[in-house]
């Protein structure tokens, strides 16, 4: 038998980061937004599928992503926080 809860999303991918992000004070790395991701909405999502999606949020203006030695740290763009997007 399939379960559907496993198999959708009742969120989009990138609400749920813009939402641990806010959560998080609006900085974190790519680790633990994984483990969030995966502890607070039983979401297994596989790192390339959580790249593609910061890589899609970075283009639209939204986050800024900065690789610092091995991890990713994840902020929210300054327009963003002004309120021009």
């Amino acid at each position: 038998m399939v379960i559907f809860s496993e198999l959708w999303r009742n969120r989009p991918l990138f609400k749920i980061i813009i939402d641990e992000l806010a959560r998080h004070g609006g900085t974190i790395t790519d680790s633990e937004l994984y483990q969030s991701i995966k502890s607070n909405y039983g979401f297994e999502i596989s790192r390339t599928e959580l790249l593609k999606a910061l890589l899609t949020l970075e283009v639209r203006g939204y986050i800024v992503v900065n690789k610092i030695r091995k991890e990713y740290h994840i902020s929210f763009s300054r327009s963003f926080v002004s309120g021009k997007i």
